[in-house]
């Protein structure tokens, strides 16, 4: 074979492998984007447990208006209308966004049509998240969300304009988690409310109306006790020839204070049931708000491991996800059988 030939064949050979580089790059370039429709569900899901969150909050101030711990037009209740049908209002929009990523990944990667999809998605979120005077949320959520939008939007008017699916989904991750920062502290504006409510009724409970004057009388009658059998201890460990007169007086008072407290016990029995169930509820509402913050945070960390799929055309993992939302309907369930 002439030296030209060889060449020849080289050459071919050459080509023939770009030619398989360039079609191994073209079907990587063309793997199938993940499904995202379990995010799509398991935000669904988390929407309708975090819900039961304001179920809790609702039914406090129901249990102080029956106790007449509150007016029955008090303000506490208006302002939890209106704060809780904010924080669903963003829940909904939560869904929403997964439905519209989910569609977004599912038209597949179109560049940056793709992306200002995914940054509009981001904005719209943000749009119906946004909180007002209206929505009765304190002062602190009220600055957070001023801050979050002009976060949010800082970061739209930067990235609007990227070039792919994945460089989109990843570079609004920050947004996300803003915005989930957001909603969670809705949800803890809830939880400040119903512990205002709790203590509401256990300082009415505790009143001079219902059983403060039980309690002081009680707390009076155990100082007695105390006083009187630490005497008769100090007495008779003397030797029983030392003021028997003094000792029977003392043994007197005691069985006097022992008979009174055993009058009043049924009262101060009745007072701790009340106050037992009480905090029972407290505890258990408590959990179910608490479990709920942590779904919301999860959901934010589920978004941002669903954008990392898209990019390495991976699986969506949303096994925590499901996990967080099964916790908060088991605790829900147990708050209602109370």
């Amino acid at each position: 074979m002439t030296q030209e030939c060889k060449v020849h064949v080289a050459n071919r050979r050459w080509r023939g492998l770009w030619a398989l580089v360039l079609v191994a790059s073209l079907l990587g370039g063309c793997t199938a984007l993940p499904d995202t429709r379990g995010f799509t569900v398991a935000t669904i899901q988390l929407k309708e447990a975090v819900g039961t969150a304001g179920e809790v909050v609702k039914a406090e101030v129901a249990s102080a208006r029956s106790a007449d711990a509150i007016a029955l037009g008090d303000a506490s209740a208006r302002k939890l209308d209106a704060a809780w049908s904010a924080t669903m209002t963003s829940l909904d929009a939560m869904v929403t966004y997964a439905q519209s990523i989910e569609q977004i990944v599912d038209s597949g990667n179109r560049g940056a049509e793709s992306a200002r999809k995914v940054a509009d998605s981001v904005k719209r979120l943000l749009d119906t998240v946004k909180i007002d005077a209206t929505t009765g949320a304190s002062a602190a959520v009220a600055g957070l969300a001023a801050d979050t939008a002009a976060f949010v939007y800082g970061e739209y008017a930067k990235h609007v304009a990227a070039q792919s699916l994945e460089e989109s989904l990843i570079k609004f991750g920050p947004s996300l988690v803003q915005i989930t920062a957001l909603i969670n502290a809705q949800v803890a504006d809830a939880r400040s409310l119903f512990v205002v409510q709790i203590e509401t009724q256990v300082e009415h409970l505790r009143s001079g109306d219902l059983y403060g004057d039980w309690i002081k009388r009680n707390d009076e009658l155990g100082k007695q006790q105390k006083s009187a059998t630490l005497q008769l201890l100090n007495l008779t460990s003397a030797g029983p020839a030392r003021q028997p007169a003094k000792i029977n007086e003392l043994k007197a008072q005691v069985a006097q204070l022992d008979l009174v407290q055993r009058q009043i016990a049924p009262h101060m029995n009745e007072y701790n049931e009340k106050l037992e169930a009480i905090r029972r509820r407290e505890k258990a509402g408590l959990s179910v708000i608490g479990a709920a913050e942590n779904a919301l945070a999860t959901w934010g960390a589920t978004q941002s491991q669903l954008a990392l799929a898209v990019k390495e055309r991976k699986p969506v993992n949303v096994d925590s996800l499901i996990a967080a939302v099964a916790e908060v309907r088991t605790l829900t369930q147990r708050w209602r059988e109370l």
